[in-house]
């Protein structure tokens, strides 16, 4: 899965990187988990998913190849107690709940990186992304 920035991190480390104002770290990254529909963009956020045990999990990462960075290890939400509905994207976020969006992708086939994935979340269902799995890349 590639991501790309928000326009909310774009300009802090504009600002950060010309001495206009310091960017502070945040201190946990979240994942969240968007419909296939709306899709998320640099300026807007997606549409969550909400209900049915659905929160935002943290996740830790590493740098990887290139100008990217990966998930350290295997992401899992708690199990659906109601359908979520058909996923299409992730965001990452600086807090479990509001905060601040820093990156958006699709969700993809991670043996190729580039064929989206959409899978329907039900009543039961356990969504995971495997360690690696979740790339960001650098703007």
């Amino acid at each position: 899965m590639a991501g790309s920035a928000t326009t909310y991190l774009e300009r802090a480390v504009l600002r950060h990187t010309l001495n206009i104002a310091n960017y502070t770290m945040p201190t946990g990254i979240f994942v969240a988990l968007d419909l296939a529909t709306p899709p998320p963009s640099a300026s807007a956020a997606g549409q969550e998913v909400a209900g049915g045990a659905y929160a935002r999990v943290p996740a830790a990462f590493v740098l990887g190849g290139g100008n990217t960075a990966s998930n350290t290890a295997t992401l899992e939400w708690a199990a659906a107690t109601a359908a979520w509905g058909t996923l299409g994207y992730f965001e990452l976020w600086d807090a479990a709940s509001g905060g601040n969006r820093l990156y958006w992708g699709p969700l993809v086939d991670p043996s190729d990186g580039v064929t989206p994935i959409t899978p329907s979340i039900f009543t039961g269902d356990i969504m995971r992304i495997q360690a690696g799995g979740l790339v960001v890349s650098a703007f």
